[in-house]
C-alpha cells in the first residue's frame, strides 16, 4: 500500500513532547564517528501523529543534516512521463468495471485513470482512499521534518531524487499492472489495512508493520525495485559515501524500508554499525 506513495504538499505542526507511553520507532545507528538516528516515515498522515517522538526530537537539537529518500518539497524540474501502455489496455472488462466504481467513490475521473499508465493510476487511488480515510499528504512525515529542517537553515541530504523516484515507477515490470489489479482485487479490505498501518506505526509494533509489509509483497521483481535494491543502495551510500563519514544524521525514509533482514537498519548492522531501538513498543490489535 504505502510503498508506492509519497506526498508533494507540506504542513507545520508543532514538534514538543513529553509522552512516556508507546510511540513510533526510532533507531539509533552508530559507529566511532558518525550517528545515524532513523525513524520511519508514513507518506500521508493525520494530526494525532504529532509529536513525534522525545528521542527523535532530543536528537535533532544537535544533529548535522536531516537525511529523506527526496527532498519532495523541491519542484521536479521533469515533466511527468506518462508515456507507455495505458491503464485501460492492460486491465480485463472485470477489472475495468471494478475500477470504474472504485473512481466513482472516490469521486475521480475514471476516464483520466483509464488513460494513465497503471502505476500512476494505482497511486490516484490509493492517495485518494488515504484522504478518503482522514489522511493528509500535508501531514505526512518528511514533509512536516523538510519544512522544520528549512526553516532551521539544517541542511537537507538527499538518497535520491524526486526525478529517480518517478524513473523508478515508470521502469516497473509491466508498468505496474500487479501493483494496480492487487489493488482492485483487494480494495474491501483497504480500509482497514490503512488504519491498521496508521495504528501499528503509532504504537510502535513492529511486529504488526511487519506482517503488514509482508502481506502488502508483490512480486520478487517489484519488492526489489521498489524495496530491497533501494535498501542496499542506501546503505551503501550511508556506510561508504563521503558525506556521511563524521557527524550526526537524521534519517527518514519510509516505514517499510526499515524492517526485516533486508530492512535498512539490519544492513547497517551489517556492515558494522551499533543499532539500537530509542522508543518504547506496544502491540495494537487490528
Amino acid at each position: 500500500m504505502f510503498k508506492t506513495l509519497f506526498s508533494k504538499v507540506l504542513m507545520v505542526l508543532p514538534f514538543i513532547t513529553t509522552s512516556v507511553f508507546a510511540e513510533p520507532i526510532v533507531w539509533q545507528v552508530k559507529d566511532a564517528n558518525r550517528e545515524f538516528i532513523i525513524l520511519g516515515s508514513v507518506h500521508a498522515g493525520t494530526r494525532d501523529m504529532y509529536p513525534l517522538p522525545s528521542a527523535f526530537l532530543e536528537h535533532w537539537k544537535t544533529a548535522d543534516s536531516l537525511v529523506v529518500e527526496a527532498n519532495i518539497l523541491r519542484p521536479s524540474q521533469a515533466p511527468l512521463d506518462m508515456s507507455g501502455p495505458t491503464t485501460s489496455s492492460m486491465l480485463n472488462h472485470q477489472q475495468l468495471e471494478k475500477l470504474s466504481s472504485i473512481a466513482s467513490d472516490l469521486k475521480l475521473s475514471y476516464s483520466s485513470l483509464s488513460k494513465n499508465p497503471p502505476w500512476l493510476t494505482v497511486i490516484s487511488i490509493q492517495m485518494s482512499l488515504a484522504t478518503q480515510l482522514g489522511l493528509s499528504a500535508e501531514q505526512g512525515i518528511d514533509t512536516i521534518l523538510l519544512r522544520r529542517a528549512m526553516n532551521e537553515d539544517l541542511p537537507i541530504l538527499e538518497l535520491e531524487s524526486v526525478e529517480q523516484q518517478l524513473s523508478m515507477l515508470k521502469s516497473m515490470p509491466d508498468h505496474g499492472k500487479e501493483m494496480l489489479t492487487t489493488s482492485i482485487d483487494d480494495w474491501e479490505k483497504m480500509s482497514s489495512e490503512f488504519t491498521c498501518l496508521i495504528n501499528a506505526w503509532k504504537s510502535g509494533d513492529s511486529q504488526k508493520l511487519t506482517a503488514l509489509f509482508e502481506e502488502s509483497q508483490h512480486s520478487e521483481a517489484i519488492d526489489n525495485v521498489l524495496i530491497f535494491d533501494r535498501n542496499e543502495d542506501w546503505a551503501e551510500q550511508l556506510t561508504n559515501g563521503s558525506t556521511y563519514q563524521q557527524g550526526k544524521f537524521m534519517i527518514v525514509v519510509g516505514a517499510f524500508h526499515l524492517f526485516g533482514d533486508k530492512g535498512l537498519p539490519n544492513l547497517l548492522k551489517q556492515n558494522g554499525f551499533t543499532v539500537t531501538q530509542l522508543t518504547k513498543s506496544k502491540k495494537v490489535q487490528c
